[in-house]
């Protein structure tokens, strides 16, 4: 059996956010942006799981405090590959496949990070990356692949050249490696660019220089693998995940009216022939039962529906049960 370890990357400030909440900390429809992660994390079963935390380490801490999750520091914060060597102490000696990813990135699902898992051992590769494409990839590092197809480095955009900036495949910063290369590797990096971090992407050359293959895994789906850097993408992350909430409970037997303005939280339940009407928020603990009818323009904050109950519009239930 194979041991999967994982390491998730949560200590960025989120300059772009313009917040002094930690960027994993902000809510989307519910939840903290880190708990989707982590849910997703934990349905691979890893042996170990642990947080790379910095700014605001101790509200995450709290925030996510559970058993089988450890958090490690890393301060001052220089680079993905500096936050990945602060795991070296839990993780030098482990001897299998480490997945590495991102807190910021709550669309990924427990599919996608299985398959990067598979493809690793099936190619038996050091390394093995997620990349994606962007029609405009700003921001994002650049993949850069040799004559052949096979991967080269990849290129941070600061770094990049006006030509490597047109390239549209994109690294989506999800990897797995083989955890006895990874911890001889990141000693080697080197702080020479021009952001004076030390890049976990620079394993890859690193790679190729001692003679080793990179596996790369093209995604199609490139909303689910990005991560959320400012308000514009918080919102555009909550819209796909908006609608993909509401096109599951219609699948479970719920009728919205109008899905395009209905707002359910992620920690919502509903049974089903319950009809939903427009302009409804649904949030935090809200239970609802079976044939209820919950009218336009209402707001449910942790109210508890019993079967077949109406809600008239303009309602407004908090902390309550309506029988």
């Amino acid at each position: 059996m194979h041991s999967l370890a994982i390491v998730i990357l949560a200590a960025g400030k989120g300059t772009r956010m313009k917040s002094e909440r930690a960027k994993v900390l902000h809510p989307l429809l519910g939840r903290p942006l880190l708990r989707y992660v982590l849910d997703a994390a934990k349905a691979l079963r890893p042996e170990k799981t642990l947080v790379v935390v910095g700014h605001q380490a101790e509200q995450v801490r709290q925030a996510f405090d559970r058993p089988g999750l450890a958090f490690v520091t890393q301060s001052p914060q220089l680079g993905t590959g500096h936050a990945v060597l602060q795991t070296s102490r839990e993780l030098k000696s482990f001897p299998g496949t480490i997945l590495v990813l991102s807190g910021d990135v709550p669309l990924i699902r427990k599919e996608t990070l299985g398959e990067i898992v598979r493809t690793h051992r099936k190619k038996k590769t050091p390394v093995t990356l997620l990349s994606t494409r962007l029609l405009q990839p700003l921001a994002y590092g650049r993949i850069i692949r040799d004559p052949q197809g096979g991967l080269k480095r990849i290129v941070e955009e600061k770094d990049a050249t006006p030509e490597e900036r047109l390239i549209q495949e994109v690294n989506a910063g999800i990897y797995c490696f083989d955890s006895g290369f990874l911890f001889s590797a990141l000693p080697k990096l080197s702080r020479k660019n021009r952001q004076g971090e030390y890049y976990l992407t620079d394993v890859i050359q690193l790679a190729r220089e001692a003679g080793h293959s990179v596996s790369v895994l093209l995604y199609p789906h490139s909303e689910e693998v990005l991560g959320i850097n400012d308000r514009k993408e918080l919102a555009r992350t909550g819209l796909i995940l908006r609608r993909q909430i509401n096109e599951e409970w219609r699948k479970q037997g719920v009728t919205l009216l109008d899905p395009e303005n209905t707002f359910i939280e992620s920690t919502v339940k509903i049974r089903p022939d319950t009809t939903i009407g427009p302009f409804t928020l649904l949030s935090g603990r809200t239970r609802i039962g079976a044939r209820c009818l919950v009218s336009s323009q209402v707001i449910l904050e942790n109210a508890l529906l019993d079967d077949g109950v109406s809600v008239p519009p303009f309602s407004h239930i908090k902390d309550q049960r309506v029988a």
